[in-house]
């Protein structure tokens, strides 16, 4: 019916029928009478000997004696006379068992598909006491009225959702017949993924040397030059890493001079006469740790990659062995 609707073919109106219906108990009372009528029935049997309570509980059921003899003595059908009930009416009129055939009758008249409205078939305090009773009960039903739309057809073509490249091939698209957009839905949540941890883990510490006041540099360069990634790294000249089975230079350019003198400068001095790099893994002294060559370096194509800072000038960009990572 949405689809049909969607299309314009038909129009639907939502709808409610409320509508009272017999309970389990009801249709009980309905087909064999109420309870203070059975009871009475059973006390006039007895004649004017009448029955105890407890020949009544027996003859008629414990439950419907609960119910009916109480109803009996309020309306004054029977009464007690010492330890036994007698009655007091040659006959009772059952309106409990009619206002109950009432309101089976007015239901479903028709026997349509769906129940009528019968909530005025009695008055609201007769169907009150009912449903005190726990004899009848209200139950509402959701339906729709269905007519013609503005785009009713006895034939139904399904419109295109989407222009394709087939209908732009053949023309189609001149004559097809497409859905209308609906520009406020909501479209689907677009999964983005997770994390791995040691990510995460990444990105907090990358998130701590930011803070600390270190910046970021490019990390495009697939070639760097021995100082860069060395030196300036205080990395000793004896130091693993520069090893030839962890390191890869180029001979094409072999050499490079785009070291800035005044760096240079600086970093020479560390590694000549600096002992030792508090906050380091690395340890210097001044017999392992010969003078720095000049910057005029080989070019190596490093197999590792490592974190790249800045202190008080820009380090290097470029990448380092595992062993040589601070």
């Amino acid at each position: 019916m949405n689809a049909l609707a969607g299309d314009q073919f038909v129009s639907s109106s939502p709808m409610k029928a409320r509508s009272y219906v017999l309970t389990t108990e009801g249709v009980i009372v309905c087909a064999n009478g109420s309870q203070e009528a059975v009871c009475f029935a059973f006390v006039k049997a007895k004649g004017e000997a009448g029955c105890s309570r407890e020949e009544l509980e027996a003859g008629v059921g414990k439950d419907v004696c609960k119910v009916g003899m109480g109803n009996c003595m309020k309306q004054k059908w029977i009464k007690k006379a010492g330890d036994t009930m007698v009655a007091t009416v040659d006959s009772v009129d059952d309106s409990t068992q009619k206002e109950l055939k009432v309101v089976s009758d007015s239901l479903n008249p028709n026997k349509n598909l769906m129940n009528d409205d019968n909530t005025s078939c009695l008055s609201d305090k007769v169907l009150n006491v009912l449903k005190k009773r726990k004899l009848v009960k209200l139950e509402e039903i959701s339906h729709f009225k269905i007519t013609k739309g503005p785009q009713f057809a006895l034939e139904r073509k399904k419109k295109a959702a989407d222009l394709t490249k087939e209908m732009l091939d053949s023309g189609e698209w001149k004559t097809a017949q497409f859905r209308p957009y609906n520009f406020q839905t909501v479209g689907e949540k677009v999964g983005g993924g997770y994390l791995h941890p040691l990510l995460k883990v990444r990105a907090e510490f990358r998130k701590i040397l930011m803070e600390m006041g270190f910046n970021e540099m490019p990390t495009n360069k697939w070639v760097e030059s021995s100082f860069w990634n060395f030196d300036a790294l205080f990395q000793p000249q004896s130091h693993p890493a520069r090893d030839a089975h962890d390191t890869f230079f180029i001979k094409n350019p072999e050499l490079t001079r785009s070291v800035p003198e005044e760096y240079y400068e600086r970093v020479k001095s560390m590694h000549e006469k600096v002992s030792w790099c508090f906050g380091c893994f690395i340890f210097f002294s001044s017999s392992s740790n010969p003078s720095l060559p000049h910057p005029t370096q080989p070019n190596p194509i490093p197999t590792h990659k490592h974190q790249n800072r800045e202190e008080t000038a820009p380090l290097a960009t470029g990448t380092t062995s595992k062993r040589g990572r601070l």
